[in-house]
């Protein structure tokens, strides 16, 4: 169970008495846990089918006041029916003693409630208005076919509004071009997967003007704009050209801006020379440079594409302003070098992508 650490006996009159009851509050807490409001549990993997524990040293917010428990709770599911399985807090009161009220642990499958503002958090009220019991912001569901509880899930109240919904993910993809977003309006947050296009392969020959060789291409730019303005950019790879009588590559593609950013790789001079490739966390697929081929034009070598970038960019709904869009460009491929009169052609790059990622009921 959770017993009462502290309750105040009046608002603090000033600044310093503040300090000095969050110190008191801060030295009574042996263990203080940031997941699921100040509650430690375990069991919580996704291949964990075992029905989680409370671990000691958790501490709760209930109605104002802080409860801490000393001891791991043991959860117990009476229930044997399929479906949604929450964890609520019900209190037990002392009549004669509000600092001997406790809070009792239940896991139960009826309906969650909805947020209570008042108290901020998922309460259910007596007639009096006062303090039921409370639901803990997590989920699981019970599956005898999958062995026990699965989709077990910790909710962010700012993306589904206080509802108490599960939320599902979803993914938008795009491909080469200029496109637009909106931003739904109950998802607080999106992540942009993005990549660029990758440069295209060449001939190792060296481009004159008059000798009917056209250099391979660059990969195009991918960004992500926000009133207009470009908050992330992913650079190109280059194409495959000829630096000098013997040298050559394909510049790998360079990311710059907000997010997790990923550098492309140069393409390299050969027989054939091999493209960049693109190595990512992101979900944005392409970006690697184009290959060359054997062929029979002067020393028959060829030089790879270099590499497009990428990035992972997380957006929140303040950082759009007035706005409730952004806007993605994604760039293209590379197109490979030729030689006038010869039909044998280099690899183009591959084309960028993007990928929005969010969290909606």
């Amino acid at each position: 169970m959770f017993r009462v650490i502290r309750e105040a006996e009046e608002n603090p009159s000033d600044l310093l008495n503040s300090y000095r009851q969050q110190n008191i509050i801060m030295q009574k807490m042996r263990m203080l846990h940031t997941a699921f409001d100040g509650i430690k549990i375990n069991h919580w993997s996704d291949t964990d089918r075992e029905l989680p524990d409370i671990l000691a040293g958790s501490i709760c917010e209930f109605e104002g006041r802080l409860f801490e428990t000393n001891e791991t709770i043991k959860l117990s599911d009476s229930s044997s029916s399929e479906g949604s399985r929450f964890i609520k807090l019900a209190i037990v009161r002392d009549a004669n003693n509000s600092n001997n009220d406790y809070l009792e642990v239940q896991v139960v499958s009826n309906n969650f409630p909805s947020y209570d503002y008042n108290n901020r958090g998922f309460y259910h009220l007596d007639s009096q208005g006062r303090c039921l019991d409370k639901y803990l912001r997590l989920s699981m569901k019970y599956s005898s076919a999958s062995g026990g509880y699965i989709e077990k899930q910790y909710w962010n109240i700012n993306d589904f509004q206080r509802k108490g919904l599960i939320l599902k993910r979803k993914t938008v993809s795009f491909g080469v071009g200029s496109h637009e977003f909106t931003f739904p309006s109950d998802v607080n947050s999106i992540t942009v997967h993005i990549c660029s296009g990758g440069g295209g392969a060449g001939m190792s020959i060296i481009e004159t003007g008059n000798n009917g060789y056209h250099n391979a291409t660059n990969g195009g730019n991918s960004q992500v704009l926000i009133n207009n303005s470009a908050i992330t950019t992913c650079g190109g790879g280059g194409g495959g050209i000829m630096t000098g009588l013997n040298q050559g590559a394909g510049v790998a593609g360079r990311a710059s801006g907000q997010g997790k950013l990923y550098n492309g790789s140069a393409g390299s001079k050969g027989s054939p020379g091999l493209g960049g490739v693109l190595n990512n966390q992101s979900l944005a697929s392409g970006g690697n440079g184009g290959n060359g081929v054997s062929h029979n034009v002067g020393n028959k070598g060829s030089v790879g594409g270099g590499s497009g970038s990428a990035a992972i960019v997380d957006i929140n709904r303040s950082m759009l302003g007035t706005s409730s869009k952004i806007k993605i460009i994604v760039g293209a491929g590379g197109v490979s070098g030729y030689m006038d009169g010869n039909p044998t052609r280099m690899n183009n790059g591959q084309n960028g992508s993007a990928v929005i990622e969010y969290m909606q009921k």
